[in-house]
């Protein structure tokens, strides 16, 4: 069942009332500013019209999906994520923390507000022996007939063993006769892309889900990452404390 959707459009927006948890899928409605998530869209095209990132003698050309996973990430996470073509997914997609360090930064910062308040119903999250913190920042555009429509978790693979909990923050508001929705399989859920609204998930085949098909002239854009487990060496390599202490006054609503 997909839940209705008010679009941002022709609305000021509400105040985040808090945690809507569906089966440990937390929904934090109006969580970000508006203006925010336009600010990070208008990034991601700036880049993207770029063609590539030069940064610190490092070229990375920004390039679709198409067959293959071509992660942007400079701590060498990436490559080939499933079989040659398996992958089945149309989308563009540009990582952050290569382009914009402090907007990524920003973002993580946000999210870590979300996850303190996830991470206190679920107390299990921390309270194992590895310290968690999200320091990529991944936003994914999907235009009609693009997206991941290939039930999946987040962690299934070797490389990706250590992510604990996905977040997701939908950058614009896309109507529901449009699709584009997140489906959950097993706990036979959708959400509608809404503007400001984060959502975060374990990263286990508990929380197996997919993007629905979008149709229609416009395109879909959001920001996702992982809290995952730190390795000695990604520990150095972290944004920032991402508790919730440092939240960024100016784009988080409420």
């Amino acid at each position: 069942m997909v839940p209705k959707v008010v679009l941002s459009d022709d609305l000021k927006q509400p105040e985040f009332k808090g945690m809507i948890d569906h089966g440990a899928i937390g929904v934090f409605d109006n969580f970000v500013k508006w203006e925010f998530c336009d600010s990070v869209i208008d990034s991601f095209e700036f880049w993207h019209s770029k063609k590539h990132i030069k940064k610190d003698d490092l070229e990375v050309k920004v390039t679709s999906f198409n067959g293959r996973d071509l992660t942007l990430n400079p701590m060498g996470e990436g490559g080939k994520q499933f079989k040659e073509g398996a992958l089945g997914r149309k989308d563009e997609q540009l990582y952050l923390e290569i382009a914009d360090p402090a907007l990524a930064m920003e973002i993580n910062q946000a999210v870590g507000g979300a996850f303190e308040i996830y991470a206190k119903k679920y107390k299990g999250i921390l309270d194992s022996c590895d310290p968690v913190s999200s320091w990529t920042c991944k936003i994914q555009k999907t235009k009609s007939g693009g997206g991941y429509h290939i039930w999946h978790s987040e962690n299934g693979s070797f490389l990706y063993r250590d992510r604990v909990v996905t977040w997701m923050i939908y950058l614009n508001d896309i109507p529901p006769e449009n699709g584009g929705a997140t489906d959950f399989f097993h706990q036979e859920v959708s959400f509608q892309p809404k503007k400001g609204t984060v959502v975060l998930w374990p990263a286990a085949y508990t929380h197996v889900h997919r993007g629905a098909f979008l149709t229609g002239d416009k395109a879909k854009y959001i920001a996702t990452g992982w809290f995952s487990r730190e390795p000695g060496e990604v520990t150095n390599r972290k944004l920032g404390e991402l508790t919730g202490k440092l939240l960024p006054k100016d784009m988080l609503n409420g």
